[in-house]
């Protein structure tokens, strides 16, 4: 018989976890799973091991094993399969809507699931394990929805997700969303990768990487554009969605120019939104910042965050979130570091490297000189600076998940000013806890005016109990904004000119030039 113990909230262990129970079972013994955490009660475990003993002393041990299924042929996709629509789970309203438009140029046909809710969650535990990341128990659940709605025909349909394949949980996607698949019936519908990465290569997949990257990156690069103009105005303006309704067209406008990768139809498009967003009336009062990251998906998701976002704008707050871009090249230093410290050792991938780094920056370059024009502009900092900083906090080995990027995310907006900061992560995130929540101390001694509300997210998290907190932080950042403008009018009143300046002319003269 076999007793496995974990660590409660370890996700790692999830995996692990239903492997084991399933030979166990075929090999008919007994699996007992227990969870162990900082309070466990021990009373609840001994009467588990108690039962477990009392069942082995009424069998004596000897069971009828279990069938040993076999797993049903994962169907693969073949160049014949070209023709299936491929459907994709939804990101972010903030980036999703021109994805289809990455690929038609390449010729596949890419369909956007709608946004997620709660039967998304609930048909994703039937098929994964509730220790899973929760933005697996969404989209695998999303996926598998999708298809039982009829709309979709399982022999002419596949289904494509993103994957990074490092460290992390997100990294089992693949292999739990074949396994779901097969238990929901639907064993027939291939399942693709997107990566850099040979992960789960498919005989049929074949695309063109540069045609791709290149559509890519654009696409990126110009909704990160849109996204902070559309977060730094919809926090001012007078007339609410107004902002939201300019965002949306620019969004829809984009896809022509993705599709065809012009850079100059897109940089014009940028200058058009940066006028319409400039137009847009707002209210002549200064507004409270707030920072929102932390792990990839319930960081731009909507429904795994609980609309944080939408919540914050509608209180009168600006948002400032992390460049999406930044997420993707990052590894550039993430490849330089490892060659330094021998991580890795390949001439061609450091010069390979290099050259995209270089011809990234060249892009990034003209689209901010152009949002220079935006009337809210920030300034954005460095990633290759912001690596460094990020050391005196942690190792730049940290690379799980979001790994030393998160940190780094963190100085950026406290060198910002922004100190209040809200890090999201999925329950049970090892990687963001150590990287965001983890650092909180040190960050705290290197900038003391901050202030971090850390918040997991995952089935049964508590949506009262999070705008509890939020209000909270809220209430901090517009005190924290009154006092600053009190202590700078203060200045102003109270300061005391020199002597020479109290004379009538001389004082005249001074504000003129001033």
């Amino acid at each position: 018989e076999l007793v496995q113990i974990t660590s409660f909230g370890c996700g790692l262990d999830a995996i692990s976890a239903d492997e084991v129970k399933k030979i166990m079972k075929e090999a008919g013994k007994i699996y007992t799973l227990i969870k162990m955490d900082a309070i466990s009660n021990l009373g609840a475990a001994k009467i588990r091991l108690r039962s477990l003993l009392d069942a082995v002393r009424e069998t004596g041990g000897k069971r009828q094993a279990g069938k040993s299924k076999k797993g049903k042929a994962r169907r693969v996709f073949l160049p014949k399969d070209r023709e299936r629509t491929i459907i994709v789970p939804w990101f972010s309203s903030l980036y999703s809507p021109p994805i289809p438009a990455v690929f038609r140029h390449l010729g596949y046909r890419v369909e956007v699931l709608p946004p997620q809710d709660r039967s998304s969650v609930d048909t994703g535990l039937k098929y994964v394990n509730n220790d899973m990341c929760y933005p697996a128990v969404i989209i695998i659940g999303d996926v598998i929805k999708a298809l039982q709605s009829g709309k979709y025909d399982p022999e002419h349909t596949a289904v494509m997700f993103t994957q990074t394949g490092g460290p992390c949980r997100a990294s089992n996607y693949l292999s739990l969303a074949k396994k779901a698949l097969i238990s929901a019936g639907f064993n027939d519908v291939p399942v693709l990768s997107l990566s850099t990465k040979r992960i789960n290569p498919q005989p049929g997949f074949t695309i063109d990487k540069k045609g791709l990257i290149e559509r890519l990156g654009m696409g990126l690069i110009f909704t990160d554009a849109l996204v902070r103009m559309y977060l730094a105005t919809a926090a001012r303006e007078v007339n609410t969605g107004e902002s939201e309704t300019i965002h949306q067209k620019y969004l829809a406008k984009m896809e022509k120019w993705i599709e065809e990768a012009n850079f100059g139809g897109l940089l014009n498009l940028l200058k058009e939104a940066i006028s319409e967003f400039n137009a847009v009336e707002v209210k002549n009062e200064s507004v409270p910042a707030v920072g929102v990251l932390g792990e990839i998906f319930v960081k731009y998701n909507s429904f795994s965050n609980n609309n944080i976002i939408e919540w914050l704008i509608e209180q009168g707050v600006e948002v400032v979130i992390p460049s999406l871009v930044e997420f993707f090249t990052h590894r550039f230093v993430n490849e330089k570091f490892d060659q330094s410290v021998y991580l890795k050792r390949s001439l061609k991938e450091s010069v390979l490297t290099r050259l995209l780094d270089n011809y990234t920056r060249y892009y990034l370059f003209q689209v901010e000189r152009v949002m220079q024009n935006f009337r809210y502009y920030r300034n954005p900092h460095d990633l290759k600076e912001l690596a460094e900083a990020a050391s005196k906090a942690i190792s730049l080995a940290n690379q799980a998940g979001e790994g030393w990027l998160l940190t780094a995310e963190m100085i950026a907006m406290l060198e910002d000013g922004i100190g209040n900061i809200v890090c999201l992560q999925p329950f049970g995130c090892l990687a963001n806890h150590i990287t965001g929540k983890g650092l909180e101390r040190k960050l705290k001694a290197m900038f003391p005016h901050l202030n971090l509300l850390s918040l997991d997210m995952d089935a049964g998290t508590s949506e009262v109990n999070i705008l509890n907190r939020l209000h909270f932080m809220v209430i901090a950042a517009k005190e924290e904004m009154e006092t600053e403008s009190d202590r700078k009018g203060c200045r102003k009143i109270h300061s005391v000119e020199p002597a020479l300046y109290q004379r009538p002319l001389l004082r005249t003269l001074r504000l003129i030039f001033k």
